[in-house]
């Protein structure tokens, strides 16, 4: 077991205030695995199945165990960097031999991905799943150790998310800019020019990791699973926090896994969905410096559920009057996009509770309850895909059909997101309760 960012004996108290250059050089380390998270995995499986070497229906079989991998291997790797090499500078470390194989596997998936069989390109998705893993939760465990106040955590992961929704807007604009430049470009050619701009944030990642602050892990022997269980059970603030991120990601899910179908059937979109999509990341990068400054003013909770109440708003006002014509559904996907910024509560709200989850086990867990934070973020985009079509086949939507049952899609839409943000929202007021109960207010 372990004690991360704690202070050295011989080490004196640190300032709260962190300062410009090191929240920067923070920032851009997230670069490498933003990029290939979720809109990575919009082209991934459509290029894949492009190949015709594996079938369709095996495809999505791929994809299922992949995140079911995940499910298994984000604990262990929290543990792994909580636990395994001791002394300054583990996170580092573990990011930068992270590094290496992301980039050799992301590589061998986007020039021969389609062209593997289905166990060889198993075995390559895993190793690049866990890299992915590794390198995120080292990094977002170092900045838990990097704060000391909460305001010092919504500065960090706000100043993280705003890099994120940076990268996500360059990122989506390769794949236009190539199919610009070069009319008539394969599938694999647009994900190579979105898995290209890796090329870019690596060395920012690398440079960046130099410029931060080396924080200790020290280490104690032993896995102790009981006792990681009922540390985590035991204390209800994080088992809110949870609660909330795989609410939100539920809600974030549903929207992303219906937006193509809302845009064509509702919008009558089809041809501009992808540039619809882009909109809200802007929207995103806009709003999100804005929120960290709120979050900082008046509290991390209060502006998540301000942030819940925004979208479900915008969401339910389409019910009424739905966006007509481009110039209208872009402006309402600019301002949807400005609520897509839950990671930046969370992210800074768990950084709040690992000092009081250190002092309640007497070791800092805090790679750990990250992957446990992802773990919940991961859940919950995979059961808003599952449950979304799931119920889009129960209304008998037919995405090549005469749009019959476009109302039902719209409905869907509306209200799947707004009826999770809503229990989101009354698990916060919980969080918020409890932790005003200990007089630690995030």
């Amino acid at each position: 077991m372990a004690s991360t960012a704690l202070p050295l004996p011989d080490q004196p108290p640190e300032a709260s205030a962190l300062r410009p250059r090191v929240v920067a050089a923070y920032a851009a380390t997230a670069g490498p695995t933003v990029i290939l998270s979720l809109p990575f995995s919009v082209y991934l499986p459509p290029y894949i199945a492009e190949g015709g070497v594996i079938a369709v229906g095996l495809v999505g079989l791929l994809f299922s165990l992949t995140t079911i991998w995940d499910g298994i291997v984000d604990p262990l790797i929290g543990s792994v960097v909580d636990r395994v090499q001791p002394g300054i500078g583990a996170h580092r470390r573990w990011m930068l031999r992270a590094l290496l194989p992301l980039a050799l596997l992301l590589l061998l998936i986007v020039t021969v991905g389609d062209r593997l069989p289905f166990a060889a390109l198993f075995v390559a998705m895993i190793f690049f799943y866990s890299s992915f893993s590794l390198y995120e939760v080292a990094q977002l465990s170092w900045g838990a150790a990097l704060v000391r106040t909460p305001a010092d955590s919504a500065l960090l992961y706000g100043m993280r998310d705003w890099f994120s929704k940076i990268a996500l807007i360059v990122a989506f604009a390769a794949p236009a800019a190539a199919q610009l430049l070069m009319p008539g470009i394969s599938l694999q050619g647009r994900i190579m020019a979105y898995a290209s701009i890796f090329l870019i944030m690596a060395p920012v990642a690398l440079f960046a990791i130099g410029r931060i602050p080396p924080r200790a892990i020290m280490v104690e022997q032993g896995i102790g699973w009981r006792a990681e269980l009922r540390a985590t059970l035991s204390f209800p603030p994080l088992l809110l926090l949870f609660g909330v991120q795989f609410l939100n990601s539920f809600a974030f899910g549903s929207l992303t896994s219906l937006f193509i179908f809302f845009a064509a059937a509702v919008l009558d979109l089809d041809t501009q969905s992808a540039l619809l999509l882009f909109a809200s990341f802007i929207g995103g990068a806009l709003a999100s410096p804005v929120w960290t400054f709120l979050a900082r003013r008046f509290g991390k909770p209060p502006m998540m559920m301000a942030m819940g109440v925004l979208t479900s708003t915008l969401l339910l006002a389409t019910l009424a009057q739905p966006p007509n014509g481009f110039a209208q559904a872009a402006g309402f996907s600019m301002l949807l996009g400005t609520g897509f910024v839950g990671l930046l509560f969370t992210y800074s709200m768990l950084a709040d509770l690992i000092p009081q989850d250190a002092t309640r086990c007497g070791r800092n867990r805090s790679a750990f309850l990250f992957a446990l934070l992802n773990l919940m973020q991961k859940f919950g985009v995979a059961a808003a895909i599952a449950v979304s079509y799931i119920l889009l086949d129960l209304i008998g939507f037919d995405p090549k059909g005469d749009g019959s049952a476009a109302r039902g899609l719209h409905l869907l839409f509306a209200l799947q997101p707004t009826a999770s943000w809503i229990v989101m929202i009354g698990l916060l007021v919980l969080l918020q309760r409890r932790l005003a109960h200990r007089h630690a207010p995030l």
